[in-house]
């Protein structure tokens, strides 16, 4: 090999490698230059289909947060990405991206889905891949206790029929009230607790009836109600039902105040009811018109960055990233984070945030007060 030739040679070695190294193929560069690894969750929620609005809402929410966690530093200098599957509001496709992140064994924990259906589907697999999994929605009853990695940041509905009693109670001390109520499980489910806790505060159920989602006139129910003159009226209702069930009792004459389940918290409320919202309360977890002053701050930056209010589900979400966070820190202050270690310190979560202070129970369901809402000039604030 001539000289020439053999420099030649050289020179395209060392371009090579000083190419490999650029790269990052090379495994002498100083430990301190190199890249921590990133802490992954992953989210399996319906960002497209009719129930996109739920999703979408939950992911801004959870990435406004991890934004935030990041630019501070993330996790021990770990930066925290977010992996998204869409499972359009099908449980199938709920099971699948469950399934995918499951098998990612990158992957520390999943949030998701916003659909009790879903949710249902997903538990099984999370639960046999012990990846700790978390959800703020789906209030299905069947969820509790599903699964000791499974937690919940949500209403139950097992628990707001005995909650709209409460509150009731306490603002209005009635003697006597009725029902009106869905005809399927979420509405027999509202049913029960709410009997039991009324029998409980010595309060008299004058009647509870039921109707068809399908129904569109009440008249019949309300008459009835009506002629047994009940202190509060209680609905267990969906927005759509509950708002025609107010502006059919408002122009009956029917002028007690009527108390309804979480489900009456949407613009859709209103417009259905009209100014026959007034005098009507029920539950939340989150209002933007709330006063208190990190609420405000959450509603500022929400605003600035996405250009609406936000809504229930981007509130819990933003709460979900800091309790991400939080676990994710007890868990790092141990040692590498695992999914065993991250389903420990999620357990034992206390994490004050803007929708309350998050605990667990040992069924991973959510400990916590809720807000009791009215709607003054057109909007939704909380009742003093």
């Amino acid at each position: 090999m001539s000289k020439q030739l053999r420099i030649l040679s050289l020179v395209l070695v060392v371009a090579f490698l000083v190419v490999v190294a650029g790269c990052g193929g090379s495994p002498a560069a100083p430990a301190g230059q190199q890249a921590k690894a990133k802490i992954t969750i992953a989210m399996v929620n319906p960002l497209t289909g009719d129930a996109a609005t739920y999703g979408v809402s939950h992911r801004k929410g959870l990435e406004m947060a991890l934004e935030e966690i990041n630019k501070a530093g993330g996790i021990k200098g770990q930066q925290i990405e977010l992996l998204t599957h869409d499972d359009a509001g099908d449980p199938k496709q709920a099971a699948a991206g469950a399934q995918k992140f499951a098998d990612m064994k990158s992957v520390v924990t999943i949030v998701g889905s916003c659909l009790s259906s879903n949710t249902l589907a997903m538990v099984p697999i999370t639960d046999k891949a012990k990846v700790p999994h978390s959800v703020v929605s789906s209030s299905t009853h069947k969820l509790s206790g599903m699964s000791k990695y499974f937690f919940r940041m949500a209403v139950q509905d097992d628990k707001v029929g005995g909650l709209m009693v409460d509150l009731s109670a306490q603002k209005f001390k009635p003697k006597k009230m009725a029902l009106l109520y869905l005809n399927n499980d979420y509405g027999k489910g509202l049913l029960t607790s709410t009997q039991a806790q009324a029998k409980k505060l010595g309060i008299e159920m004058t009647s509870a009836q039921t109707y068809l989602a399908t129904d569109k006139d009440y008249s019949a129910l309300l008459t009835k109600v009506k002629a047994e003159a009940p202190e509060v009226l209680l609905v267990g209702s969906t927005y759509t039902d509950g708002g025609l069930i107010v502006k059919q009792a408002r122009e009956m004459g029917l002028n007690m105040p009527i108390v309804g389940p979480t489900g009456l918290y949407s613009p859709k409320y209103l417009e259905i009811a009209g100014k026959a919202v007034e005098n009507t309360y029920f539950l939340g977890v989150f209002v933007p018109t709330n006063p208190d002053p990190k609420v405000q701050e959450f509603v500022k930056k929400y605003k600035e960055k996405y250009g609406m209010d936000p809504d229930t589900f981007a509130a819990l979400a933003y709460d979900q990233g800091y309790v991400l966070k939080d676990a994710l820190e007890k868990a790092a202050a141990k040692g590498a984070v695992t999914r065993e270690s991250m389903r420990d310190a999620m357990a034992a979560s206390s994490f004050k945030g803007i929708t309350g202070t998050v605990t667990f129970d040992d069924k991973g369901d959510w400990v916590r007060p809720y807000l009791f809402v009215t709607v003054k000039d057109g909007k939704f604030v909380v009742a003093q």
